[in-house]
This record gives structure tokens, C-alpha cells and sequence, in this order.
């Protein structure tokens, strides 16, 4: 191989983490990573607390016959620390979490890790100005979903902004960025010497800060905790240069189509099944073998005007992967 076409070559970090209920649609991921980085090599990242072991060989043969992305199972340690933290958490699953210590489970080598939702997060275009945004000493790389307005500007929010429980505070918490799809600075982490027993201490002080005497509903889920753990040292991906909630190219979520009708003024590389219908609970035109299930399914009228076409995306990328699946021997 010549020193030109190896400069070309460009490598990611990915993980998701996720129980039982979603590991079938990772494969899916899979292939939309193989399939739209392909001058790439990846290292993937499973993060979980111990799932069947068939549903890992099917990811690694997966992986070992894309040969461009090598796949890691990562056991997460005190899951039952995660699901403290899940408990004030509004009913996400403890898994959503689990990227929180990433920084102390993942090699020292690794200085940056892109993460994704397990399975309805796909890849469809170049992520390298996401992945290779320069963090500007923060934490994390974010797609806005919330900011405040000041002298008729949108600005973002500041940790001081948390003290304050009539607005500050709930929007803080409700989540300033969606969680689909962010880039964690674990270097940075690693640094501050962050450890799961912090983010159990902070979730407890996120109860006591919000005066409520029910605590099961405090933040909204993974994005409304690390928003909270986080506020002031998220990077907004484009900003300040674009203050626009409805620019996210490296998370597009498919509620843009809740206000919007048209295409955005952009190409979506990240896309997001958010706010709507899971992809795999549609009723498509042909069912497939690895993933078909019986529970009752939504027809294509419910969904929003632009929606459709990611759906039917979604499922050209199933059936590619349930045919290779099928022709692995699975």
C-alpha cells in the first residue's frame, strides 16, 4: 500500500450499549457503517452487562466478514449503579448510562469515541467533520436541542443556569442536546479522574436541587443527565456560526418533520429515529427473517409528510443485512 492512499484511510471509535431488547438492529448499524465508511476502519464498541453470547457471535462473524470494523464486548462493571441513576431517570434502561465511564473501560489509547443509540441510529454519510470537530476543551460534541435567549441572541446554556429551578433547571434537565449521537471527549474524562460513584452522588443532588419529593422523574433520561453532569462544557457542533435547532446533520432526528415539510438545507450523515415510530414497528411492503416479530405495526399513514423515505432507507439496509445474515449461516 503507498504512504498516499494510507494517509486516506481515516479510523473511528463507535459504541453503543444496549440489553436483549435491541441487540438484533446493532447488526443493522453494522452495515450502515461498512456500508457508508468504507474508507475507514472502525473499531465498534458494544457496552452491556452480559448479553447472550449467540447475539455477540452473530456481531463479531458480522464484523469479521465486513474486515474494515473490529468488533469489542465491553462488560460494563456495577450496572446496579447505573440503574440508581436511571431510577430518577423517567424509565430509560440503566444501558442508556453506561457511556458515562467510558473514559475508565475503554484503553487509555483511545482519546475520543463517537456514540450512537442502539438501533435506531443509522450511518449514511461521512461523519469525519462530527467525529474530528475539535472538542475546544470540552467534554463532549452535541447537536443542540434547547438554548436560551439573551440580548436576542439563542446562546447556550451555563452551569449557573442549573441554580436557577423555574427555568434553568428543568430546561437544563429536560436535555440541551439529543442524545442519538455524540462525540465523548474520554481524555478529558480520564483526566478529571470522573468515576461512576460521582455520577451516583450527582444524580442524588440533582433530586435534592429540584425540590420534588417524587424523585423517578427528575431528568429526561441519558441526554437530560449528562446535559445536567455537563452543561457548560458541551461543544455545539457549527456554533456559534449557526444557532439553528433545526441543524443537525450528525443527528438527524425525525422530528425536524414535526414543523418542517421539506428536505433540509443540508446532507443528514447521522440519522435518528427520535420522536416518532421505531423503524423495526413499521409494516413494510415484505417481512423479513431476522427481523419480522408479531407485535401489532404501524402503517406508513401515520406517518409525518418526509418521513417515509428514512423508513424505507431503514429497511433496504434490514433486508441487506438479513440477507447477508442469512448467507453466514444464521
Amino acid at each position: 500500500m503507498s504512504r498516499n492512499l494510507k494517509t486516506k484511510i481515516k479510523h473511528y471509535n463507535i459504541m453503543t450499549s444496549c440489553d436483549g431488547n435491541l441487540i438484533d438492529y446493532v447488526s443493522i448499524q453494522l452495515y450502515t457503517m461498512w456500508k457508508n465508511l468504507k474508507d475507514s476502519i472502525i473499531d465498534f464498541y458494544l457496552f452491556h452487562r452480559g448479553i447472550d453470547e449467540n447475539n455477540i457471535k452473530i456481531l463479531e462473524t458480522l464484523c469479521n466478514h465486513f474486515q474494515n470494523i473490529t468488533f469489542h464486548s465491553v462488560i460494563v462493571t456495577d450496572p446496579e449503579k447505573y440503574d440508581m441513576i436511571a431510577s430518577h431517570g423517567g424509565g430509560w434502561a440503566g444501558e442508556a448510562y453506561f457511556p458515562l465511564c467510558a473514559h475508565q473501560l475503554l484503553p487509555d489509547t483511545i482519546n475520543r469515541i463517537l456514540y450512537i443509540d442502539a438501533g435506531d441510529v443509522i450511518i449514511y454519510d461521512d461523519i469525519s467533520p462530527y467525529y474530528r470537530c475539535d472538542f475546544e476543551d470540552n467534554a463532549i460534541i452535541a447537536t443542540s436541542i434547547r438554548y436560551k435567549e439573551k440580548d436576542g441572541q439563542l446562546v447556550t446554556f451555563q452551569e449557573s443556569d442549573l441554580y436557577d429551578r423555574t427555568q434553568g433547571f428543568p430546561s437544563i434537565c429536560r436535555g440541551l442536546f439529543n442524545s442519538g449521537s455524540y462525540v465523548l471527549n474520554l481524555k478529558k474524562m480520564r483526566d478529571a479522574k470522573l468515576d461512576l460513584n460521582d455520577y451516583v452522588s450527582f444524580s442524588q443532588q440533582l433530586c435534592e436541587l429540584s425540590g420534588q419529593s417524587d424523585t423517578s422523574h427528575i431528568y429526561w433520561g441519558d441526554q437530560g443527565f449528562l446535559s445536567a453532569a455537563f452543561v457548560g462544557d458541551i461543544k455545539i457542533y457549527n456554533y456559534p456560526a449557526i444557532r439553528n435547532l433545526w441543524h443537525m446533520p450528525y443527528n438527524f432526528c425525525l422530528w425536524y418533520y414535526d414543523r418542517v415539510n421539506v428536505m433540509p438545507d443540508y446532507d443528514p450523515a447521522i440519522i435518528h429515529f427520535a420522536g416518532t415510530i421505531k423503524p423495526w414497528k413499521m409494516k413494510y411492503p415484505v417481512t423479513l427473517k431476522h427481523f419480522s416479530y408479531s407485535a401489532e405495526l404501524h402503517l406508513f399513514k401515520e406517518l409525518k409528510i418526509g418521513q417515509a423515505e428514512w423508513f424505507y432507507l431503514w429497511h433496504e439496509y434490514a433486508a441487506l443485512t438479513d440477507k447477508l445474515l442469512t448467507e453466514l449461516g444464521y
